[in-house]
């Protein structure tokens, strides 16, 4: 007898997007791109062991209609713009067994939503703002372990949708409560604590960064375990490479190899005649110098 697929959040994640979903949850859409708070984050029961299988993600109309937040409550504003047909990326881990399915959390943090309709990352999810979506987690079963090919003949055998991952696409937060939210819990909505913003900068990585752009975001693209890379040179030299100096003279000496003592030496060229005559000053001692240039060092801030 085959065992039904079950699908859930992982408990964390659906404590906060229940959470959440009590205040009308709204995601920030921008041509840059941003990423899911909460996330989402998936464990998958049911699956068969031996079998292949391929995971993919995309964002489906709760309804046909457009929102407006107003006195505190979001309401309906009419009919909702028309859509074009989602962008639905696979998990990055491309076709793996159902064991490692479920022993594993499935984790779409590479995805990231934008109001960029042209945006050709394949990571960006465009939507529009103002309109309600929901995530739809789709399972195909896959004939081997190589990379998954749709066909129209593909048949997902599980497509869920968590009604309390339902959200409203927004280029800036209208919900005050949703705005504590997200600053409580989510570690990277810096841009809200006005008492940390100066001191804390973040490095940015690309995975979970929930601000960097398209360009930086790493490749959502399926993996392939055929694919390998060599490892980087490394240098074995155990002293650093350093430039040659450069030479500060721009004008040869003049030759003093005819000049006798009662001569007098011919004018230099621009500009070391103009800073002094070789033959006249003294050649200081390399200690004096270094006991002047420590002495003329001002360490008064």
């Amino acid at each position: 007898m085959k065992s039904e697929v079950i699908v859930s959040l992982t408990p964390i994640q659906d404590d906060l997007w229940k959470m959440f979903h009590k205040e009308v949850n709204e995601m920030i859409v921008t041509k840059a791109g941003r990423n899911f708070f909460p996330k989402l984050e998936y464990n998958v029961k049911g699956l068969d062991s031996n079998k292949f299988y391929a995971m993919r993600i995309h964002m489906e109309l709760a309804d046909n209609n457009r929102y407006k937040f107003s006195n505190r409550v979001w309401m309906h504003s009419g009919k909702g713009d028309e859509q074009m047909e989602g962008r639905k990326p696979f998990h990055a881990d491309g076709v793996r067994t159902g064991q490692e399915w479920m022993n594993t959390t499935i984790s779409f943090d590479r995805v990231k939503i934008t109001n960029d309709m042209k945006a050709s990352n394949p990571c960006m999810i465009p939507l529009h703002s103002m309109h309600k979506y929901v995530p739809v987690l789709t399972i195909f079963e896959a004939p081997s372990d190589h990379p998954f090919a749709m066909h129209s003949t593909s048949e997902p055998i599980a497509s869920v949708r968590i009604p309390h991952t339902e959200f409203v696409a927004v280029t800036a937060y209208q919900n005050q409560r949703i705005i504590d939210l997200k600053i409580q819990f989510n570690s990277y909505a810096k841009g809200f604590r006005k008492e940390k913003q100066e001191s804390r900068k973040r490095k940015a990585d690309p995975m979970f960064d929930y601000s960097t752009d398209e360009s930086s975001s790493k490749s959502c693209s399926p993996y392939n375990r055929s694919s390998s890379s060599s490892p980087p040179e490394i240098s074995t030299s155990p002293f650093p490479t350093i430039a040659s100096p450069i030479n500060p003279y721009f004008f040869p000496f003049p030759n003093f190899s005819g000049l006798t003592p009662t001569s007098v030496p011919p004018q230099m060229p621009f500009p070391l005649s103009f800073f002094f005559n070789p033959l006249t000053l003294p050649i200081p001692s390399v200690v004096k110098e270094e006991k002047d240039s420590e002495e003329d060092v001002d360490v008064t801030d």
